[in-house]
Formats: C-alpha cells, structure tokens, sequence
C-alpha cells in the first residue's frame, strides 16, 4: 500500500512552546498527531491512529475531530490548522503506551513559512522555516513566533532515526505512537526537536 506523510515542527526562540503536526496517510487510511508542550505546563496531545474520514487534498474529518494542511504556496507556504479534544498529560513518555489524561478542546492555527531551500533526505525532503501559531485553549489563545522544520516523504513511513537523549528535570518530552507498535520520543531542546524511535510492544 502507498504511504505518504507530511510532518510539521514549530519553537518559540527561548524553547518554552513548541508543538507538531503529522499526517501519514495509507491509501484511504491515515494517522494524525499534533501536540503541544509548554513550560509549566502539562503535555497536550491528539491523535487519530489508523482512521478514516479523508476529504479532498490533506483534509481529515474523523468523528469528533476536523484538521486541515493547505499548501498555500509550493515550497513557501503552508496552513495547518484543527480544531479536536487533546489530552492534557502530566507524565508525558505515558503516551507512548496509553496517552490517557483529563480532555482539553483545541484548536490549532498555524502559518508555516520557509526559510531556505528544500534539501533532499531518504524518500522525500525536508526543509526549514518559521511559523506565526496560535492555539485556542480553555483559557485563552497562546500565540508564539518561532523556529520551525517540515518533512515530506513518500514510498515508506517517516520515522526518526535514534538519537541520544538529553537529561534534565525541566525538558519538554512530546512522545507519539504509531499504530504499528513503536513509539517516537521526541524532546524540544534549544536547537530545535530531537527524536528516537522506540518499541512500545
């Protein structure tokens, strides 16, 4: 089956907010991530693993849920935005097996632009940019401008590669799963998002 993903990684310059958005579609299946970490603050995270409801273009609309990636301008501009119930997640590496946790409505809006070239990785390409985000939550909108990275791959899903990990009490840990049984650990560090894979099985 043909695979294609399309991922999204976004800071703040003093590394306190960070967030993601990934989209990995299978035929007419897909998984969607996104998440949302903030000094202080717990870890929010959605998912949709192994679900239906695509719509034309990189539109999803699984029950309870609605996300959208424009690509407002090839190799320049992209809008990412979706409006779900996240998890908020007080020890977030418990994602990698069963992200549970008190609901929070969310709604991301996120303005992507690029900051150079694409450069060509295994199966596809990545590239650096910057973003103008805001995120509705209960109490309010965060809004940051930051740093960010995109990924765009096709033939094979995109995992990381590993990478040592960083210590440290006050680190901002945004791990995933994937429906296959890994998990992915990624850390927001001062030079951006480090990730490794790993078996949740």
């Amino acid at each position: 089956m043909s695979v294609e993903a399309w991922w999204w990684w976004a800071w703040s310059p003093e590394a306190d907010i960070g967030l993601f958005v990934g989209l990995e579609l299978r035929g007419r299946k897909f998984d969607y991530w996104a998440g949302l970490v903030r000094a202080g603050e717990p870890y929010l995270y959605i998912e949709e693993l192994d679900s239906t409801g695509l719509r034309d273009g990189l539109e999803i609309k699984p029950p309870e849920m609605w996300a959208g990636h424009t690509c407002d301008d090839p190799f320049r501009q992209w809008s990412l935005g979706n409006e779900a119930h996240g998890v908020l997640i007080d020890q977030p590496l418990d994602a990698l097996r069963k992200p549970y946790g008190d609901l929070a409505p969310v709604t991301f809006d996120v303005e992507w632009y690029a900051d150079g070239p694409a450069q060509a990785i295994a199966h596809g390409y990545q590239q650096a940019g910057e973003v103008d985000a805001e995120i509705e939550l209960t109490d309010g909108v965060l809004s940051f401008e930051g740093l960010a990275h995109r990924v765009h791959v096709w033939g094979v899903p995109y995992v990381p590669g590993t990478f040592a990990m960083p210590a440290g009490d006050d680190l901002l840990w945004a791990p995933y799963r994937r429906h296959d049984g890994r998990g992915v650990q990624q850390v927001l560090t001062r030079d951006g998002w480090l990730a490794r894979t790993v078996d949740t099985r």
